[in-house]
């Protein structure tokens, strides 16, 4: 029994462990001192390299903009802080030419102990305003034959369904502002007057979403449709809930959520019951997984496909995966999306473009060996890693 908590315990250790290492972003820095003394000069070269190496990382997670017009609180509430995400320094021997000493530091920077000090002071989200969401969803009786949509105000107006439209549209409301997200309510404000006629469509897709969020400055769009029918058996009815979270830049979903319930009474008064129950708890389950990818960073990211060649084992392609994970700053989240006995490819969200990814990766060091580009595209790379 003593030897089974052990091993447990030294399984929970390593995955700490193993966590913590695979974190640390690696990077090297070269300087020169004119102090009086070796200890003075050896000094200022760690502070020139924590200083130096802490900006590199910061404009790389938050954009050179972003970083310029906030470097004062950066300086004073980040790098001022730097031992606190620079856990490992370890410095060469310092050399004396003339008067000048030189050294080199080797340091790591914990990119979660970063991203929290970033997050902290407000510097970490790359929108300095408030996201704003916008529902485009569809209510669609199939008992009565009767539809409504916001946006199509030429239709007659259904008050059952627009008190159903009003119901999920505060919810999501109440949900998302919980996250910061500020969620338009287009019944409550009367918007569907102001879409041209073209864009009147019974689904807001492609062009039609790029549309409503220049429109209306939403950058995400919540495709949804609730569909009321007869239940399937028995005198009851049946109510359907689906929504998706898109990132309307690249036509991205991000979040969705599907429920369905049956529900039994008088029509109307079942219905409208059900979906005061259950609004918020469909509105906060979808706002929780567009906060999640908000704070990974995979909203205002692309989606590039990494191929790599070759037969590997599995735990040198998760090597290879938290090596990328780790030290390329530029890649926001990496997840498998097929294997086989001759490549593994990734699907990674990034904030660069295929061709600056590349080069990200052939500069990767994986355990001695260096990645090869083989072709490139605008949505693929493929690799191989040389031997």
């Amino acid at each position: 029994m003593r030897f089974a908590a052990l091993i447990g315990f030294f399984l929970m250790f390593s995955t700490s462990l193993f966590a913590q290492t695979t974190d640390l972003l690696e990077r090297n820095f070269a300087g020169t001192s004119k102090q009086a003394t070796p200890q003075a000069a050896k000094a200022d070269i760690q502070n020139q390299a924590a200083t130096k190496v802490s900006e590199e990382v910061i404009r790389e997670l938050i954009g050179d903009d972003r970083y310029n017009k906030n470097k004062s609180l950066i300086a004073n509430k980040v790098i001022k802080l730097s031992a606190r995400y620079i856990p490992f320094v370890k410095p060469s021997a310092i050399t004396q030419e003339g008067e000048e000493f030189k050294m080199s530091v080797n340091m790591k920077v914990s990119l979660s102990d970063l991203k929290q000090l970033l997050q902290v002071n407000s510097l970490l989200n790359e929108n300095d305003t408030i996201p704003v969401v916008l529902p485009v969803i569809s209510f669609i009786d199939r008992v009565e034959s009767r539809n409504y949509r916001w946006w199509q105000p030429q239709e007659k107006t259904q008050p059952f369904l627009v008190k159903q439209s009003r119901t999920l549209e505060e919810a999501l409301r109440n949900s998302f502002q919980k996250s910061n997200f500020f969620v338009i309510k287009p019944v409550e404000a009367g918007l569907g007057a102001n879409v041209p006629s073209s864009f009147q469509n019974e689904r807001i897709a492609g062009e039609d979403s790029q549309f409503f969020a220049q429109y209306f400055n939403a950058p995400v769009v919540i495709d949804g449709q609730v569909l009321i029918n007869k239940a399937e058996k028995g005198s009851g009815y049946r109510v359907e809930v689906r929504m998706t979270a898109i990132q309307v830049s690249n036509s991205r979903p991000i979040a969705d959520v599907s429920r369905r319930y049956d529900v039994q009474g008088s029509f109307e008064g079942a219905v409208d019951k059900k979906i005061r129950e259950v609004a918020e708890a469909v509105s906060s389950d979808l706002a929780s997984q567009v906060f999640e990818a908000w704070q990974r960073g995979s909203v205002g990211t692309s989606v590039i496909r990494v191929t790599v060649t070759g037969k590997h084992t599995l735990p040198s392609m998760e090597v290879l995966k938290e090596r990328i994970r780790s030290q390329l700053t530029q890649v926001k989240n990496i997840r498998e999306r097929l294997v086989s006995s001759d490549s593994v490819s990734f699907e990674v969200d990034t904030v660069v473009s295929s061709t600056e990814l590349a080069s990200k990766l052939e500069a990767l060091d994986v355990n001695g060996k260096k990645l090869v580009k083989v072709s490139e595209g605008r949505e693929e790379i493929v690799l191989k890693l040389a031997q």
